[in-house]
């Protein structure tokens, strides 16, 4: 099974590579969303008092009231940018891995999967190795996302050392196995390629929006934190947040992580029972 999934693994990834339009998107995606939508909905510019001659202590009272009562308390920090930047990151790993199904519906279509399915090789081989290349390109891009958010003023917390990275890439392959091995698994029964784009453009929004990527969850209505706490977008801002940031509660770490686990390996899981039903 192990060399029938290196070499199923190989081959997604020589795909992808060959597809250079698909690398350029990994730092155009990036830079709208962060470049354009993060710089503009900076809260901590958009609620900065500008100079007023002659006022410039009340000025600076109230700038810091602001600051600390109404950014730092919704926000746990004074930096909204850095805030939503590593949000973004499990944000941009779900774009990522939504489209992982897409290559067995392609295979299907060309008649590739065939010649798979009468191989002597497992057929969950054929699956992980779907999973395995989204993970790894999700890796490959959450590696650019830091180093052009660092360049546009991300802000680490003072003392970011190599475990709190260490950290960030392995809640990083959890989310990206989480959400490969359902879409991979829901493509398995698919054969249009149409209703794969459609289910991907179905969930996307509703999980970014129903998670901390971008707001807190404290600030949402009631039903919609139920739902917050329930996405493992949330779990893994909550971790990531916290190493790379400072922001956030150290004991919401351990259930975060266990959320965490138990979805990769209930989804892993999922992708493998489906395996056995391809046709």
């Amino acid at each position: 099974m192990m060399g029938a999934l290196y070499t199923l693994y190989e081959r997604e990834m020589r795909k992808w590579f060959r597809q250079k339009v698909q690398l350029v998107f990994i730092v155009v995606m990036p830079l709208m969303w962060m470049g354009l939508f993060g710089k503009s909905l900076n809260f901590s510019a958009l609620l900065r008092i500008p100079d007023i001659p002659g006022a410039e202590p009340l000025r600076n009272q109230i700038q810091l009231l602001i600051e600390e009562y109404v950014i730092k308390r919704y926000f746990g920090g004074y930096d909204y940018f850095s805030f939503f930047v590593i949000g973004m990151l499990s944000v941009f790993i779900l774009f990522t891995t939504m489209w992982s199904g897409m290559s067995l519906v392609f295979d299907r279509r060309l008649g590739y999967l065939n010649r798979f399915l009468v191989a002597p090789i497992p057929r969950s081989s054929i699956v992980m190795s779907k999973i395995l290349s989204s993970v790894t390109r999700s890796l490959i891009q959450v590696t650019a996302l830091l180093i052009i958010a660092l360049a546009l003023g991300l802000s680490l917390k003072p003392g970011v050392g190599v475990i709190d990275i260490a950290i960030l890439y392995g809640v990083i392959t959890l989310l990206a196995l989480s959400f490969s091995s359902i879409f991979t698994a829901i493509a398995v029964r698919i054969t249009s390629h149409d209703l794969v784009i459609s289910i991907a453009n179905l969930v996307n929004l509703p999980l970014m929006f129903t998670s901390n990527a971008i707001f807190p969850v404290e600030q949402m209505p009631q039903y919609l934190q139920i739902i917050a706490r329930a996405n493992p977008i949330t779990h893994a801002n909550v971790i990531t947040r916290y190493h790379l940031l400072g922001v956030g509660d150290p004991g919401s770490m351990v259930t975060s992580t266990i959320y965490m686990a138990l979805f990769a390996t209930t989804s892993i899981a999922i992708a493998i029972i489906a395996s056995r039903r391809i046709e």
